[in-house]
C-alpha cells in the first residue's frame, strides 16, 4: 500500500471516528427527548389529576380533607427525573470517549504505517533514505568553498 492510501485510508478513519461521535450523541440526544416527553407526560396527568381534586372541593371542609400531597410537587419524580438524566449523560459521554479513542488509535496506526511505507520504498540513494549521503547544510559549503 503506498503513503498516499495509507492518507486516504487515516482520513477514512476520522471520517469514521467523527460518524461514531455523531451516532453517539444522536442515541444521547434521542434518549434525553424520550425522558424529557414521559416526565412532561406525567407532570401533567399528575397536575391535571391534582387540579380536578382541588376544582371539586365546594368548600373548605372538602379543601382540607383533600391529601396535601395532591397540592404539593411530587419530589420523589423529581429525583428520578435526575437521576435518569445523569444515567443518560454518562452513557453518552462513555461512548463519545470510546468512539474518540478508536478513532485516535486508527488514525495512529494508518500514520505509522504510512511512515513505514513511506521509508521501505525511499531508494537507497535519495535524500534521507538510509545509506544516503549526509548533506551539508549551507554555511557549511560556504565555509568549505572559501577554505579552498
Amino acid at each position: 500500500m503506498n503513503p498516499q492510501s495509507q492518507i486516504q485510508a487515516a482520513q477514512r478513519a476520522e471520517v469514521e471516528c467523527l460518524t461514531d461521535l455523531f451516532d453517539a450523541a444522536m442515541d444521547g440526544f434521542e434518549q434525553l427527548t424520550r425522558l424529557q416527553l414521559q416526565a412532561m407526560r406525567e407532570f401533567s396527568r399528575n397536575h391535571s389529576q391534582r387540579l380536578f381534586e382541588a376544582m371539586q372541593a365546594r368548600d373548605a371542609r372538602d379543601w382540607a380533607a383533600l391529601p396535601q400531597q395532591a397540592l404539593r410537587p411530587d419530589p420523589d419524580g423529581a429525583l428520578q427525573y435526575l437521576q435518569e438524566f445523569g444515567r443518560i449523560a454518562g452513557s453518552v459521554q462513555a461512548a463519545m470517549s470510546e468512539a474518540l479513542q478508536q478513532g485516535a488509535a486508527r488514525l495512529q496506526h494508518h500514520l505509522q504505517e504510512a511512515v513505514e511505507q513511506a521509508g521501505a520504498q525511499a531508494a537507497p540513494g535519495a535524500p534521507g533514505a538510509p545509506g544516503a549521503p549526509k548533506r551539508q547544510p549551507p554555511r557549511a559549503r560556504a565555509a568549505a568553498g572559501r577554505a579552498s
